[in-house]
C-alpha cells in the first residue's frame, strides 16, 4: 500500500524542481487543473508515475522524418557532434576515456537521436528566434535529455594577412573555404548571407570544406 511518505509521492517543490519552474507555477497548473494532484490535510501531493504520465504527454509531436531514439538502447560512451578545439582537449584531458566523433551540429543531433552517442556538442542558431541550440535539440531529442550551456565562442572570417573587409558584400566572388554541410559555423554564415542578400553562389567556393575547426 502505498502512503503519503512513500517516495511515489512529490511535494509541491520537488515538482517545480523537477519541471524548472518556480513552486508558484506548480499552484497555478493544479489550480487550473493542468496537472495531476491530490490534496490531503490542505497540502498538495503529486503522484511520481502520474506526473512522468503527464510530462509524456506534453511532449509536442516529432516532425516526420526525424529519427527516433530506440527504446532500451545501451548509448555508447560517445560524444559527437561540432568539432570544438576545447572539447577536444577536455576529453583528453580528462582521461575519462570517452571516444569523440565529431562531425558537425546537426550530425551530432543525429547520432544522439538514434542511440549512437551519448552526448553531443553543437552551436546551432534558430534564425526564427535568434537563440541558440534550444529549438533545434528540442525538435530532435526526446524530453530526457538537458541541453548545457558549457563554453562560449566568438566566431567571423579567417583572412589572407592584409586583408581588411567591412562588410560580406566585399568579399563577393572571392575564394571562400566553407565548412560541410550541417556544421554550425556553416549554418550561421548562411544565414548571414541571406540577411546581406547573398548566397553560397556569390563566391568561388573552393571544392572541399573544411571538416574541423583546425582545417
Amino acid at each position: 500500500m502505498t502512503t503519503l511518505e512513500d517516495p511515489g509521492f512529490l511535494t509541491t517543490r520537488e515538482v517545480a524542481a523537477l519541471l524548472r519552474v518556480k513552486q508558484r507555477r506548480v499552484y497555478d497548473l493544479a489550480a487550473s487543473g493542468e496537472i495531476p494532484h491530490t490534496k490531503a490535510t490542505g497540502k498538495l501531493l503529486f503522484q511520481r508515475a502520474d506526473i512522468d504520465a503527464w510530462l509524456s504527454a506534453q511532449q509536442a509531436p516529432r516532425p516526420p522524418g526525424q529519427p527516433q531514439a530506440p527504446v532500451g538502447v545501451t548509448r555508447p560512451e560517445v560524444i559527437a557532434g561540432s568539432h570544438d578545439p576545447l572539447l577536444d582537449w577536455a576529453l583528453r584531458a580528462s582521461g575519462a576515456r570517452i571516444a569523440n566523433l565529431f562531425d558537425s551540429s546537426l550530425d551530432g543531433l543525429e547520432e544522439v537521436a538514434t542511440g549512437r552517442a551519448a552526448a553531443c556538442g553543437l552551436h546551432l542558431l534558430d534564425a526564427a528566434t535568434g537563440e541558440w541550440n534550444i529549438g533545434p535539440v528540442a525538435t530532435r531529442l526526446p524530453r530526457d535529455f538537458v541541453l548545457i550551456s558549457w563554453a562560449r565562442r566568438a566566431r567571423g572570417l579567417l583572412l589572407a594577412p592584409g586583408r581588411e573587409v567591412k562588410s560580406l558584400a566585399a568579399l563577393a566572388g572571392r575564394r571562400l573555404v566553407c565548412r560541410q554541410p550541417g556544421a554550425g559555423a556553416q549554418i550561421h554564415l548562411e544565414s548571414e548571407l541571406a540577411r546581406a542578400g547573398l548566397a553560397l553562389t556569390d563566391f568561388a567556393c573552393l571544392p572541399e570544406p573544411a571538416r574541423s575547426e583546425a582545417e
